[in-house]
C-alpha cells in the first residue's frame, strides 16, 4: 500500500512551481532515456511521476481552501487547467521512459546537430580525461562561456536531479545537459565522445519524429508563454498547432507502418513514440482553456513562472533597433529560444533568428534557463527592450 494521502499545508505557488519543474524535468530525462538507451531512468521518472500525483492532490485541496469569492474562482481555473496539463506531462514523460525499458532506442546521427535550432537534451560520461572531470558545475558553466542546463547527473545506480552548481563531478559520472546545438556542439568538441547505437532510420522519417516532438514540445512552451503573458492570441495559437500536430503524426505513423526495414517491434513503439507526442500537444492546449474563454490567469500563475527552472518574458522592440537582424540582438549567445513574435496583429511562432530583420514595435516571447537570468535582464535593459503592460 502506498502512503496514505493527508492534507497538508503548502502555498499554491509552491505546489505549482515544483509541479512545472519536475514536468520538465521528466520530459527532458524522457528523451535522453530514448535518444541515449537509459532504461534505468524509468525507475527515476516513475519516481517523479509518483510525486507529481501527490503535488497535484495536495493542491487540489488548498486551492479550493483558497477560493475566496465568485471572481478567485473563475481565475483560479487556469491553475487546475495547468496542474491538469502538468500531470498529463509527467504520464506522457514516463510512457516515452518505458518504451527504453523496453529496449527502443532512436539513433540520432548528426541530424540534431545540424537541424535543431531548439534547446534538446543530450548525455555524456565524465572520462579521466574529460575536461569537467573534478570540476564543479559552475566551473564546467564558466569553461563552456554559454548558457545550458545540467538537468541530471547518474552517479553509480543513484541519480542527482537538478544538481546545483556546487557539485563537483566525478569520472564516471553520466550528465544530461539541454541546450542549443550550438552549445551541445561545442561541449561535445571539449569533451570527445559521442554517442551512438539505436534504431536507424532514414533521414525523411528521423526528420518527421524529431519534427513531431519539437512541436509538441514547442506547444508546451507557448502555453506556458501564453499563460505568463495573460495572451489570449497566443492560446488561440496553439488550436492551429493542434490541427497541425494530429495531420503530421497520422501521415508519419502511416510512413512507418509502410517501412519494411524496421520490425514490428520497432514499428509499435515508434507509433507509440509518435502518439506521446501528439499527447503532449493534447496537455499544451488544456492548460490554455480558461484563457482561451477569456478568463484571465491567475495572478498566482505570474508568480511561479517567475521563478522557476525555464524563464518565459515578453518583450517589445524598440523602434530603434529597426533593420537590425533578429540575431543581432545577442539573445541566442545566452541559450534564449525565440518562441513568436508579434507583427502587425499577428503571431509569428518559432521565427529564424538568421534573416529575420526587425521592424521595430515587434512583441517578442523568449524562453530561458533560470541561470541566464542576470544575463538576460542585462542585455534586455542595455537594448532598450521593454515589456508590454500585461493583459487584463
Amino acid at each position: 500500500m502506498g502512503r496514505r494521502l493527508g492534507y497538508s499545508p503548502k502555498p499554491v505557488a509552491e505546489l505549482l512551481r515544483e509541479l512545472k519543474d519536475l514536468s520538465q524535468l521528466m520530459m527532458s530525462l524522457s528523451y535522453c532515456s530514448l535518444f541515449f538507451g537509459d532504461p534505468s531512468l524509468y525507475r527515476e521518472i516513475s519516481h517523479l511521476d509518483d510525486r507529481v500525483d501527490y503535488l497535484r492532490s495536495l493542491l487540489i485541496m488548498q486551492a479550493a481552501l483558497a477560493t475566496r469569492d465568485r471572481e478567485d474562482a473563475e481565475r483560479m481555473l487556469s491553475v487546475f487547467d495547468m496542474a491538469s496539463a502538468v500531470d498529463k506531462i509527467s504520464e506522457v514523460a514516463k510512457d516515452i521512459s518505458e518504451l527504453t525499458h523496453d529496449r527502443l532506442r532512436i539513433e540520432l546521427g548528426d541530424y540534431v546537430m545540424r537541424n535543431s535550432r531548439t534547446n534538446f537534451v543530450y548525455t555524456l560520461r565524465i572520462t579521466g580525461d574529460s575536461p569537467f572531470r573534478d570540476r564543479s558545475i559552475e566551473s564546467a558553466y564558466d569553461m563552456v562561456g554559454e548558457i545550458f542546463d545540467m538537468v541530471a547527473i547518474r552517479r553509480g545506480e543513484d541519480y542527482i536531479l537538478s544538481p546545483g552548481e556546487d557539485v563537483v563531478l566525478r569520472e564516471g559520472d553520466v550528465i544530461y545537459i539541454k541546450g542549443l546545438a550550438e552549445t551541445i556542439r561545442r561541449i561535445i568538441s571539449m569533451h570527445g565522445e559521442r554517442s551512438g547505437g539505436g534504431v536507424r532510420l532514414d533521414p525523411e522519417k528521423l526528420e518527421g519524429i524529431l519534427y513531431v516532438k519539437n512541436l509538441s514540445e514547442f506547444m508546451v512552451d507557448i502555453a506556458y508563454g501564453a499563460l505568463f503573458t495573460g495572451s489570449e492570441e497566443l492560446a488561440q495559437e496553439l488550436e492551429s498547432l493542434e490541427d497541425g500536430i494530429d495531420q503530421v503524426t497520422k501521415d508519419l505513423k502511416t510512413g512507418v507502418i509502410a517501412d519494411r526495414e524496421i520490425s514490428d517491434k520497432e514499428k509499435l513503439a515508434l507509433i507509440e513514440f509518435i502518439d506521446s507526442c501528439e499527447y503532449l500537444g493534447d496537455a499544451a492546449l488544456d492548460m490554455t482553456y480558461s484563457l482561451r474563454m477569456g478568463i484571465p490567469p491567475h495572478p498566482i500563475i505570474e508568480t511561479i513562472l517567475e521563478t522557476t527552472d525555464e524563464r518565459y518574458r515578453l518583450l517589445r522592440i524598440p523602434r530603434e533597433l529597426a533593420g537590425k537582424e533578429l540575431a543581432d540582438l545577442g539573445l541566442t549567445k545566452l541559450g534564449v529560444d525565440i518562441l513568436a513574435i508579434k507583427v502587425g496583429g499577428y503571431w509569428y511562432l518559432n521565427p529564424p533568428v538568421k534573416g529575420y530583420r526587425l521592424r521595430g514595435d515587434e512583441q517578442i516571447v523568449i524562453q530561458y534557463f533560470e541561470e541566464a537570468e542576470d544575463e538576460v535582464a542585462q542585455l534586455v535593459e542595455r537594448l532598450g527592450l521593454s515589456q508590454p503592460p500585461r493583459q487584463a
